[in-house]
């Protein structure tokens, strides 16, 4: 295996910084921009998508890894920026810098994959997963008030529609393709009107990618079609198996 340059891992390493420095001062930290349930649903979305975009960035190196981290950092900026500045947010803050530069830089241009993996999953489906995880943190950061059932279960909803369809399970792309965006913009709705926008945003362009048929193709299950029938050449084939299939040679059946 290939030794892994500095740059993915100064940029995973900076990204994982923001996150958890940044959930710390969220969670016990003198910010009044979140509720209670607010905080819980945009530090747990954002440190759920830090070790997705961190994943990408290590092992994945797939093309989507810098924009995920770009997002993610400058998500984490504008997260931590409002808020009661010490030195918790200053490294937090830190971190996220350092982050964003590094996946907007050149320094990771030649680690990343330029194609798409042979065996790896279309770009329709690694955006509609990115989507799907997206929207507990924006149901977190639009809700104007304690944060209501349907929020939480919409949150749930989303993380669990998200595992479902990167497990290609049954009937998860058919859930997210007629349930999840009516579900977001109705709970969206519901909260604000920045809700509608964000959270509904998210919802109906998660189901648009899960409609295009490469998403499909990618989380239908294989099946063999021979019938379990092993077809080869006759000339391959030993002679004792040709005469009791009653075959000659060329595996034509005898007249």
């Amino acid at each position: 295996m290939a030794s892994v340059p500095p740059a993915p891992i100064v940029v995973a390493a900076s990204l994982t910084t923001a996150s958890i420095v940044g959930a710390l001062h969220l969670a016990f930290g003198d910010s009044d921009n979140f509720s209670g349930g607010a905080t819980a649903l945009v530090a747990t979305g954002m440190i759920v998508l830090a070790l997705v975009a961190v994943s990408g960035v290590l092992l994945a190196r797939g093309r989507w890894a810098q924009p995920t981290a770009a997002v993610v950092a400058i998500g984490w900026i504008a997260i931590v920026a409002p808020t009661a500045l010490d030195w918790v947010s200053g490294l937090a803050l830190t971190a996220a810098a350092v982050a964003l530069a590094g996946s907007i830089g050149p320094w990771l241009r030649r680690w990343v994959r330029h194609r798409p993996a042979a065996q790896g999953p279309p770009p329709a489906a690694v955006a509609a997963l990115l989507l799907l995880l997206s929207v507990p943190v924006a149901v977190g950061v639009t809700v104007t008030d304690a944060v209501p059932w349907q929020a939480w279960a919409l949150a749930a909803w989303s993380l669990t529609v998200t595992l479902a369809l990167a497990r290609a399970i049954p009937g998860a792309l058919i859930a997210i393709r007629l349930l999840h965006a009516p579900a977001c913009v109705i709970v969206g709705a519901s909260m604000s009107v920045a809700g509608l926008i964000l959270v509904g945003g998210l919802g109906v362009a998660a189901a648009a990618f899960a409609w295009r048929r490469e998403v499909a193709v990618a989380v239908a299950p294989v099946h063999d079609r021979s019938g379990g029938v092993l077809r080869i050449p006759p000339e391959l084939a030993p002679p004792e198996v040709l005469d009791v299939a009653g075959a000659d040679e060329s595996g034509q059946r005898h007249q």
